[in-house]
C-alpha cells in the first residue's frame, strides 16, 4: 500500500510515517515510480509506534519492543523488550501515583474553600 492508504488505515499522518521510516521504526520499499510501498504489518506497527510516543516513551524503548515483535526475533531481543516493557509499566505506575497525589491535593484545596 502507498503512504496515503497507510495513513488512512493507521491514523498516523504521512509526515509522521516518513519520520518513523527515517528513524527505522517503519519500513518501506520503493516502487519503480519512487512511491513508498508498505506491507500489511505496517498498519499495526505505525499504530504501536504512535501510541508509545504519545505515552512519552523514548525511541530506544520503542525500538526494543519493535525488535521483539518480528517473527525472526532472537531470544535476546525478547528479553530486552521484556525489560523495556516492565520499565514502561513501572514508569506508568509512578506517573499514576503522582497524578493521584496531585488530585488529592487539588480536592483538599477545593474542599477548604
Amino acid at each position: 500500500m502507498i503512504i496515503g492508504e497507510l495513513s488512512a488505515r493507521s491514523g498516523v499522518s504521512p509526515r509522521l510515517l516518513r519520520y518513523y521510516e527515517e528513524q527505522g521504526l517503519v519500513t518501506a520499499t520503493r516502487a519503480a515510480n519512487g512511491y513508498r510501498q508498505y506491507d500489511e504489518s505496517a498498519v499495526t506497527t505505525a499504530r504501536i509506534v504512535r501510541m508509545m510516543f504519545q505515552m512519552g516513551f523514548p525511541q530506544d524503548k520503542v525500538r526494543a519492543v519493535l525488535a521483539c515483535a518480528g517473527d525472526g526475533a532472537a531470544e535476546a531481543d525478547h528479553d530486552a523488550a521484556r525489560v523495556s516493557v516492565a520499565q514502561m509499566r513501572d514508569d506508568i505506575d509512578q506517573q499514576m501515583q503522582q497524578l493521584a497525589t496531585t488530585r488529592e491535593a487539588l480536592t483538599d484545596f477545593l474542599e477548604r474553600r
